[in-house]
C-alpha cells in the first residue's frame, strides 16, 4: 500500500506541475517574485490558485479504481496529502518571504521573514477523515480535494499572522488589511478594512467561508510605537537598529507630554544583531532560556557523543544536536533533545543562516541545482582533518573528510551512533539521498528551476564565541527533560 501511495503522489505531482506551468497567472506572479516586483496581495492570490491546482490534480488520480479494493487507507492518504501540501507550503512561504524582502529593501528594513509552522495536526485530521472505512468514493474524493485547497490557501494566512506579530513585537507599526475585492458577501464586506495591529484587529479577520474571494495582507512601516503610551514617532536608521537589537516589547524611547524624548541604552551584553534576532524569535515562541556554563574539564570526542546521542523522540533535532556538539567541543556544558519550539526554530534554514552571521563564524551558503551530486562534490573538497556543520536536503550533521573518506556524525539513532561512512548506502551521493534526503534531480516545479541551499560552517570558528554560547541557552536541556530513548530513531 505504501507503494501505491508513492505512485499516486508522483502522478499527482506531475499533473500539478503541468497545470501550474500552463497557468498564466501562476507563471506571471512567479516571474514578478523573481524580479522583485510582486505585491503581497498577489502572493495571497497565488496561494488560492495553487490550492485549486492541487485539488484538481488530486481529483484526477484519486478514485476507487486506483485504490486497493477501492478503499482509501491511512498510509496512502497520508503519503498523498502530506506530500502535496508540504510542496505547496514550501513554495508559498518561499514566495511570501522573497516578496517581503523586496518590499522591505525599498524602505530600508532588514528583518528576516519568519516561516509559520506546518499544520501537521490539521493535515492528520484530514487524513483520518479521508481514510474512514467503507465510505463512498465521492466522499473520499471530496475529503481529499477540498481540504487540500483550503489548507494550501491557509499557508499564506499563517505566514501573515506569524510575520505581523513578529514585526510588531520588534517595534514596527503594523496593519492588517482584508480586501473583499468588491464582490463578496455582506459578512465579508463588514470585515473588509485596514486595522491597526494588534488592538484593532477583529477576531474573525482571517476567517473564510467556502468559495470566499477575500485576501488578507499586512503592512508595516518605519514607525514605532510605545506599547504603553501608544505614542508614535518616526524612527531614524540608528534607532531602528537599536530596536531590532533590543528584541523586546518594552519602550525603546520614552516620550513625555511635550514631545521630547530620551533614548534608553539597553542594559544587555553587546551581542551581534544576528544573536538578538535568534533570541527574539525564541522569546516570542516562549522557548525557555537555560544558561550554558563551561565544562569542568574538556571531554573526549567519544565522551561528547555518548552524552549527546540517543534515539530521537522529537520531530527531528539534527541541527540543534549539531550545534550542541560544537558547544561541547568548545568546552561548553550543553545538552539537547528539547523538542518543541526550540527544535523547530533551530531546524529552520533561516536560523542556521543567522548562526552563520555570528561574529567570526566562517562558512558559506552554496546554491546547487542537482542537490545530491553537487553537494557530494562540495563535501569532497572539504579540508582534511577538520569538522564542519553541514545542512543539506532535509538533514544537518557534523561532517569530516578523512584519509579513509567522508564521514558524518550520527547522533539520533537508538542503536548505533558515532562517525559513519558516507558509503553507508553505497556512495556519497546515495547517502545524501537516503540520510540527508537530498534530491537526485533538478527541482523544476511550476516550470522554473529552483536552486537549493547547502550550508557549510567551520566548527572551529565557534571557539570562544560569547554569542554562540548565549544562543545555545535556547537549546540546552536538563538531563531529565531530554526527549530521547529506545522509542525514538533517526529523522
Amino acid at each position: 500500500m505504501a507503494d501505491i501511495g508513492a505512485e499516486l503522489l508522483e502522478k499527482i505531482r506531475t499533473e500539478f506541475r503541468k497545470s501550474c506551468k500552463a497557468d498564466k497567472y501562476i507563471q506571471s506572479v512567479l516571474k514578478k517574485i523573481e524580479g522583485g516586483t510582486a505585491k503581497m496581495e498577489e502572493v495571497a492570490l497565488l496561494s488560492k490558485r495553487l490550492g485549486l491546482r492541487a485539488s484538481q490534480a488530486i481529483g484526477a488520480y484519486v478514485n476507487a479504481s486506483a485504490l486497493p479494493d477501492g478503499k482509501m487507507y491511512y498510509n496512502i492518504a497520508d503519503t498523498i496529502l502530506t506530500g502535496v501540501l508540504k510542496d505547496n507550503y514550501d513554495v508559498i512561504n518561499s514566495a511570501a518571504a522573497e516578496c517581503q524582502k523586496a518590499l522591505d529593501s525599498q524602505v530600508g528594513i532588514n528583518i528576516t521573514p519568519q516561516q509559520a509552522e506546518f499544520p501537521t495536526e490539521r493535515v492528520q485530521a484530514v487524513v483520518n477523515a479521508a481514510s474512514v472505512p467503507d465510505i463512498a468514493e465521492d466522499k473520499i474524493i471530496r475529503r481529499m480535494t477540498a481540504p487540500a485547497q483550503n489548507i494550501t490557501e491557509s499557508f499564506y494566512n499563517d505566514y501573515v499572522q506569524k510575520n505581523v506579530k513578529f514585526r510588531s513585537d520588534a517595534g514596527l507599526d503594523c496593519y492588517i488589511i482584508r480586501n473583499d475585492h468588491g464582490g463578496c458577501c455582506k459578512w465579508c464586506s463588514k470585515l473588509a478594512g485596514k486595522y491597526h495591529y494588534p488592538e484593532d484587529v477583529p477576531k474573525d479577520v482571517y476567517r473564510r467561508h467556502d468559495n470566499c474571494g477575500c485576501t488578507v495582507t499586512y503592512l508595516n512601516g518605519r514607525k514605532a510605537q510605545n506599547v504603553w503610551s501608544k505614542t508614535k514617532w518616526n524612527v531614524s536608521d540608528d534607532e531602528l537598529e537599536r530596536m531590532k537589537k533590543a528584541g523586546a516589547r518594552e519602550p525603546v524611547r520614552i516620550v513625555d507630554k511635550s514631545g521630547k524624548s530620551d533614548i534608553i541604552e539597553a542594559k544587555k551584553p553587546n551581542y551581534a544583531r544576528a544573536t538578538y534576532e535568534i533570541q527574539h524569535e525564541c522569546e516570542v515562541n516562549k522557548v525557555a532560556y537555560n544558561k550554558v556554563e563551561k565544562l569542568s574539564e574538556q571531554l573526549s570526542n567519544s565522551e561528547i557523543i555518548n552524552r549527546l546521542a540517543g534515539g530521537d523522540m522529537t520531530k527531528g533535532s539534527c541541527a540543534s544536536l549539531g550545534f550542541a556538539y560544537i558547544g561541547n567541543k568548545n568546552g561548553l556544558d550543553v545538552l539537547d533533545f528539547r523538542g518543541g519550539n526550540s527544535q523547530d526554530i533551530f531546524s529552520r534554514t533561516s536560523t542556521i543562516k543567522k548562526v552563520l552571521e555570528l561574529p567570526n563564524v566562517k562558512g558559506a551558503v552554496v546554491k546547487v541545482k542537482k542537490e545530491a551530486a553537487e553537494t557530494a562534490a562540495l563535501l569532497k573538497k572539504l579540508e582534511h582533518n577538520k569538522e564542519y556543520f553541514v545542512a543539506a536536503g532535509k538533514h544537518a550533521a557534523i561532517v569530516r573528510n578523512t584519509e579513509n573518506g567522508l564521514e558524518y556524525l550520527e547522533l539520533q539513532s537508538r542503536m548505533q551512533n558515532g562517525w559513519t561512512s558516507f558509503n553507508k548506502y553505497g556512495s556519497t551521493v546515495a547517502t545524501l539521498q537516503e540520510r540527508f534526503k537530498c534530491r537526485k534531480t533538478v527541482d523544476r516545479s511550476f516550470g522554473m528551476v529552483w536552486e537549493k541551499s547547502v550550508i557549510i560552517i567551520d566548527t572551529d570558528s565557534f571557539a570562544d564565541s560569547d554569542d554562540f554560547q548565549h544562543i545555545l541557552g535556547y537549546i540546552n536541556t536538563a538531563v531529565d527533560k531530554q526527549e530521547k530513548g529506545l522509542s525514538g530513531n533517526v529523522k
